[in-house]
């Protein structure tokens, strides 16, 4: 027992010995800034993001209260010491600065805990305002030890960082000036910090991620049976070798309602829909799979068909079952979907690589195709529409260099929670029209492009013949409670402006802008965007057959029935995955 109790005494020891070297000032930024990333954002946080983000936010105040404890004594106690000299800590006696710490530092952590759970309100009425689950003061108990180990694995960064610093300092040649030799030895450890954490760090997990991924998408899904029907690319009749479509292909082709379903539920004649698809292990190039598909397009006749959907996947190759069985429902059955794999690896690596592989294969699989379409008889082809998700947005616009390309391209096109930095986006809302928000902006009186933000003002375009909206129809679909949609490095420094307007549902707006919490917050919000109902977050799969009504304007708008038509799609056999 004796061993015990001194083991138990020397830990004693060794909290109390880090606690008093916490500096006071940082503790109290700390305290403030864990505090301000508690409050709630546009999407509810459970106790794992939470946690993180309330840690950064702790070492970021820590940080702060340092540099202003600097200010203060370089500013401030030089001329104020003299009359009042307990404003000075410097002079205090070690027993009492030790004192003072500990309490600040045990009423840091009480305090931590009682606003976390206190914020556990907040989170409650976010998630009631867009219908979804809430956290529990239980789970969230748990955001004050993930975040003190967060703040601690900070400190020890902080001060990693200070030894490089010093080391370097030392190491310059003395002749010279000491705060040259610091100054020098920051900048040094500054450049050396930003390409690790900019180029090193991604590069490797992206390096590792990419043959996780890989190794995944190699077969087939176990759980899938090679299509029998000709019009399906890997059945018998097809080019594309079964094997080689990877895990998404196998979904896509594996899965959607046939010609006799579509009959059943629509009481009407139809089609057996095409898809085609060409996976990374079909051919070695992106120009080499487009080419595939071509190949597929003809081989199926497609060029019959009368309309031809274009999807450009996500990172995993992923096509959206609710986008493909919307459009083949939309035209019962008398279609073509022509989809291409670029890579196996998910949207946030492609994020973290900086997107670059998105866009070339958005060019590379998109042109060649767009090039075949223009070369059939103008009176006899099918009509051309595009479709992408997320990342795959990013793809799409990559085909096209402005608004005048699109519209001599293509019928339309549909683009659902597209990110924020996606290019064609970014100069359409810079560019908006006067007296338009960023967040329902209006482009050129939305002759091509147009904006929604919800499921109503969607079937309203698919519903009602629109003589304003041009031959090109381009829409984009984003949610006000999609991260994805409206999360920038820039809102770090500066306030959006969609963080001061209102939104269609104005419950869903409760958050103020702060410099860098903000951005963590919404970052955080992030991996957790799809934990939400449909047609809140970055889900958007009630808005795609309203969305495809919308841009296929007069051939469809007006003579179609919505609530009907989404009868029979919830009817059919969507084989979501």
């Amino acid at each position: 027992m004796a061993g015990v109790g001194g083991e138990a005494r020397r830990v004693e020891a060794r909290i109390a010995d880090i606690v008093s070297h916490l500096d006071l000032w940082g503790i109290i930024g700390a305290a403030a800034l864990f505090t301000l990333g508690l409050t709630p954002s546009i999407l509810p946080r459970d106790w794992l993001y939470q946690g993180l983000v309330s840690g950064i936010a702790a070492g970021l105040g820590y940080t702060l209260g340092i540099a202003l404890k600097l200010v203060w004594y370089r500013l401030v106690v030089r001329y104020v010491a003299p009359r009042h000299a307990w404003l000075d800590a410097t002079t205090w006696p070690a027993r009492r600065y030790r004192l003072v710490s500990r309490i600040a530092t045990a009423a840091f952590v009480v305090w931590m805990i009682g606003f976390a759970v206190f914020a556990v309100r907040w989170q409650r009425q976010l998630a009631d305002a867009l219908s979804a689950p809430a956290p529990t003061i239980a789970s969230y108990v748990l955001v004050v030890p993930l975040a003190l180990a967060v703040f601690t694995a900070f400190l020890f960064i902080l001060r990693v960082l200070r030894f490089c610093v010093r080391w370097l300092s030392s190491h310059f040649p003395q002749r010279f000036r000491a705060a040259y030799r610091v100054v020098g030895a920051v900048l040094i450890v500054a450049l050396v910090g930003t390409y690790t954490v900019e180029n090193l760090i991604p590069g490797a997990i992206v390096g590792v991620g990419e043959r996780i991924f890989t190794a995944q998408n190699a077969e087939p899904d176990p759980a899938t049976q090679r299509p029998t029907s000709a019009e399906r690319s890997g059945s018998p009749d097809s080019r594309v070798d079964w094997n080689g479509v990877g895990l998404q292909g196998s979904r896509f082709l594996s899965s959607g309602a046939h010609r006799a379903e579509l009959e059943e539920v629509t009481g009407k004649p139809a089609k057996e829909p095409i898809r085609a698809y060409a996976g990374l292990g079909n051919r070695a190039s992106n120009e080499e799979r487009a080419q595939l598909l071509i190949d597929e397009l003809e081989r199926t006749h497609a060029q019959d068909r009368k309309a031809l959907l274009l999807i450009m996947t996500t990172g995993t190759g992923w096509v959206s079952s609710y986008s493909a069985q919307a459009f083949e429902l939309l035209y019962g059955g008398d279609t073509a979907i022509a989809a291409a794999q670029y890579s196996a690896m998910p949207s946030a690596l492609h994020f973290l690589s900086g997107g670059g592989q998105v866009e070339r294969a958005g060019q590379e699989f998109i042109n060649p195709i767009v090039d075949w379409w223009n070369g059939l008889p103008e009176d006899k082809r099918p009509k051309l529409y595009l479709y992408g998700e997320s990342l795959g947005t990013t793809g799409i616009e990559a085909a096209f260099s402005g608004v005048r390309d699109i519209a001599n391209s293509v019928d339309g096109i549909l683009l659902t929670g597209p990110p924020h930095f996606n290019r064609l986006r970014t100069q359409f809302v810079e560019r908006r029209d006067p007296g338009s928000s960023e967040i329902s902006p209006e482009y050129a009186g939305g002759l091509v492009v147009r904006f929604a933000n919800d499921d109503a003002q969607v079937r309203q375009w698919g519903t009602v013949p629109e003589e304003e909206w041009g031959r090109t129809r381009m829409l984009y679909i984003q949610h006000p409670s999609d991260p994805v949609a409206w999360w920038s490095p820039q809102m770090a420094f500066k306030e959006p402006d969609w963080m001061r307007e209102r939104t269609p549902y104005s419950a869903e707006r409760v958050m103020q802008w702060m410099p860098i919490i903000s951005s963590l917050q919404v970052a955080a919000d992030l991996p957790g965007a799809k934990d939400v109902p449909d047609g809140r977050g970055h889900n958007y799969g009630a808005s795609v057959l309203d969305g495809f009504a919308a841009i296929a304007g007069p051939d469809v708008a007006g003579a179609i029935d919505p609530d009907e038509l989404q009868r029979e799609f919830a009817a059919l056999d969507v084989g979501i995955y």
